[in-house]
């Protein structure tokens, strides 16, 4: 019995020692990891901070360049757009230019303010206005720059002249179809712009903000 013991040992010593490198070093990769994961290491990446932009600084994209020049608060704007009673316009104003090779017919989500939502209770501006035009959502052209207005229509007590707050700027990426055409999609803050509010009152309709 004794020899037999023997004989078990020396055969476990030899597959130990026939054991590859490769298999060492995945055990060991497999206890770095589980102390690794222990202190919670794989859950401290961070994403980049988002950068920070000033009114009247370009920020560039893939599909669109924008320059977010003012906000304010309006009581309306022409005699189409009017916001309800008790309600008033939140407004920025940015230039924008379509850098893209092809026409660009929505940009609500390219421009984002902080914590604000509009009449229909989404991110996204009621309505997109081409200054010096009395049309919605106009379809911008690649190549050209226009001035636009933002308009998210609030509760008349939500936000005060002289009250700070933070425009996101967003850029899409240009998705390849399959089935369908390219399309621009997945918008991501590229940067945020901290502005002043204003209040312009019914000027803003009168002067189209010049």
């Amino acid at each position: 019995m004794p020899a037999a013991r023997d004989r078990s040992s020396s055969r476990l010593l030899s597959l130990v020692e026939r054991a590859s490198p490769a298999l060492y070093a995945s055990s060991a990769l497999v206890v770095v990891l589980g102390a690794v994961a222990g202190f919670g290491g794989l859950n401290t990446v961070e994403k980049p901070p988002v950068a920070r932009a000033t009114s009247g600084q370009v920020v560039t994209g893939k599909q669109l360049d924008v320059t977010i020049e003012d906000a304010f608060l309006a009581d309306g704007f022409d005699p189409y757009f009017n916001p309800e009673d008790g309600n008033r316009f939140l407004a920025v104003r940015a230039l924008v230019t379509n850098v893209s090779n092809t026409p660009v017919d929505k940009v609500k989500d390219n421009v984002l303010v902080d914590g604000v939502v509009g009449s229909t209770g989404t991110p996204q501006a009621d309505e997109v206005i081409r200054i010096g035009e009395s049309s919605s959502n106009p379809t911008l052209q690649p190549g050209v720059a226009q001035e636009i207005v933002l308009l998210w229509e609030i509760p008349a007590s939500d936000e005060e002249s002289g009250s700070e707050i933070t425009v996101h700027v967003l850029d899409k990426s240009l998705l390849k179809g399959f089935l369908f055409a390219d399309s621009w999609g997945d918008p991501v803050v590229t940067a945020d712009v901290s502005l002043v509010l204003g209040d312009r009152g019914f000027d803003f309709a009168k002067d189209k903000a010049k």
